[in-house]
């Protein structure tokens, strides 16, 4: 009478190994899109605390106000102060996102006492947000069409379109945007927070609609001539091209 079997074969090893790297496989996919849709919803909310934030600071005067930078100030931390120093929004951490590589490593700290300066959590010439800001957007500007705020990067406009999966060229997000070029979020006056895979193509096949009402690929055109994007540092100011007689 043979012994009793000890152990696996092998082969059986190999059977089961196979089976949990296959498995492994199918579930890393499913993990990581868990984990990016769980950020995309935190830095929705961020997004909309910006938004709240501005329309509070735009409410509290009787003719509607808004940020309005100089020259020497066109820097988005600058923007954020003053909603911060206001006691509007003072979480430096709603500005840059977690996961973002590409945002500043010093903001760790909310801001106390509304003191603020160049070595504080906002940082000084090196701070990055993880989104883009406007400045300049006028009081009677259309809240649902108007930008406020984006996640980082300007997507390339009608000059520098980009292949998308069905072969037609779009307006797509940069790689060193938040989520790469794979899209970026909105967030408008009105506080609601769109997600664009692509801001879409010229003329009609635009996504967004420009200061005139037509449609349009280029954010720049959403915005008034008068308005800036701009970034944490204002390295890159970019002047709104949208106006009541140019359209896309």
């Amino acid at each position: 009478m043979m012994g009793k079997r000890k152990g696996f074969t092998l082969v059986e090893l190999l059977v089961v190994i196979g089976v949990i790297t296959i498995l492994v496989g199918m579930l890393i996919p499913r993990v990581e899109k868990a984990k990016e849709s769980a950020r995309r919803t935190s830095n929705l909310s961020s997004l909309r605390a910006i938004a709240m934030a501005y329309q509070n600071y735009s409410a509290d005067d009787v003719d509607g106000r808004s940020i309005d930078l100089s020259d020497g100030n066109r820097k988005g931390v600058e923007w954020a102060l003053i909603l911060a120093r206001g006691g509007y929004l003072n979480d430096p951490h709603m500005y840059c996102f977690a996961g973002d590589s590409g945002a500043s490593k010093i903001v760790k700290n909310t801001i106390v006492d509304g003191t603020l300066n160049d070595n504080d959590a906002w940082g000084g010439g090196e701070c990055e947000f993880s989104v883009y800001v406007v400045s300049g957007i006028p009081a009677d500007a259309p809240s649902s069409t108007t930008p406020i705020a984006f996640t980082r990067g300007i997507p390339s406009a009608a000059n520098d379109l980009r292949n998308s999966g069905d072969g037609t060229k779009v307006a797509k997000w940069p790689e060193d945007g938040v989520y790469g070029s794979r899209g970026g979020q909105i967030v408008y006056l009105d506080n609601h927070v769109k997600w664009y895979d692509d801001l879409g193509g010229t003329g009609e096949a635009g996504k967004l609609v420009a200061w005139n009402g037509d449609p349009t690929n280029d954010i720049a055109k959403t915005i008034p001539s008068s308005a800036y994007i701009l970034n944490a540092k204002g390295d890159v100011t970019i002047p709104g091209t949208g106006n009541t007689d140019e359209g896309e």
